[in-house]
């Protein structure tokens, strides 16, 4: 949140209010704070990395290295990065087992 003039290669800068407000947003909903066992394992899977995006922490690629790779081309799918295509309890913070889309639904 402090360098979002260089946003990915954008300027996504934003007036102070706003700019604090998400900041406050992610601090408390970060999962160093979060008591789900995903986001502890996704942590300690990081490290010391820079990492920015959760399909590159070696968790992820462990929970998801039994699902064949042409299933995240599939076009309901697309990439690793649309979880909410197999987790529909995504947009809650959650990844509940029971709440996983079948694999055959992509093949």
């Amino acid at each position: 949140m402090s360098d979002l003039e260089n946003h990915f290669g954008d300027d996504a800068s934003l007036d102070e209010e706003t700019n604090q407000d998400i900041l406050s947003f992610l601090i408390k909903n970060s999962a160093e704070t979060s008591t789900m066992e995903a986001s502890w394992n996704f942590i300690n899977s990081i490290g010391n990395k820079d990492i920015i995006a959760l399909s590159k922490t070696e968790y992820w690629k462990k929970r998801h290295k039994d699902i064949p790779k042409n299933v995240f081309k599939n076009e309901k799918i697309k990439s690793v990065a649309n979880c909410k295509a197999c987790h529909s309890d995504i947009e809650k913070g959650l990844i509940e087992d029971e709440n996983i889309k079948d694999i055959s639904d992509f093949m």
